[in-house]
């Protein structure tokens, strides 16, 4: 049970080239549920690598004086987006998400005769 735990990103990156493999005799809904449970997947793990890149979003800005930690000002109003500068390590699972996700839509609209 703990080995399926461990494993279990590399047992379903295995299923994924084996359906994509085999795209031309499987039902195509098939093929595309798969690439968009690994399009959600990827976008969901880039995400998270992102919000963690460059610690939680602040929404005052901090100032030190004399070793002592000053918040100045009131906090922004809105949602904290995080950086954008921190993108980088989170591309590594956008990228391949976002084409996983655009051929599932390909396939769909081929699919659907449009």
């Amino acid at each position: 049970m703990n080995l399926l735990r461990t494993y279990w990103r590399w047992l379903a990156l295995i299923a994924v080239v084996a359906v994509l493999t085999n795209s031309r005799n499987l039902p195509w809904p098939f093929v595309t549920l798969v690439l968009g449970a690994t399009a959600g997947y990827l976008l969901r793990e880039g995400w998270r690598v992102w919000r963690r890149a460059g610690g939680p979003p602040t929404r005052s800005k901090v100032t030190y004086w004399r070793g002592q930690r000053i918040e100045v000002g009131t906090p922004r109003t809105g949602p904290a987006l995080p950086d954008v500068r921190s993108i980088g390590p989170a591309l590594i699972y956008l990228v391949p998400g976002l084409i996983f996700a655009l051929v599932a839509v390909v396939i769909v609209l081929r699919s659907v005769g449009l």
